[in-house]
């Protein structure tokens, strides 16, 4: 099944993150305006490479994302 992207309007709460990713939600990448939650254990779950993520950030990103913009950015 080909990894789901979110990209939520509001900041989610640690327990939504997890229940969208499926797992336990790290921060994987970082830039100015914008943050990208995946699974913390994808690679060792052998999760599939997240394509529309992985575009967006330009680094390799296994498994569920969600890409927080703006005010749905984590502090």
């Amino acid at each position: 099944m080909e990894p789901m992207t979110h990209k939520p309007m509001v900041r989610p709460t640690l327990a939504q993150a997890e229940a969208l990713i499926g797992g336990c939600a790290t921060l994987v990448f970082e830039q100015s305006g914008m943050q990208v939650l995946a699974d913390e254990e994808g690679l060792m779950k052998s999760l599939a490479l997240n394509t529309e993520a992985t575009e967006l950030c330009g680094v390799r990103i296994i498994g569920n994302a969600i890409i927080l913009t703006g005010e749905s950015m984590w502090k």
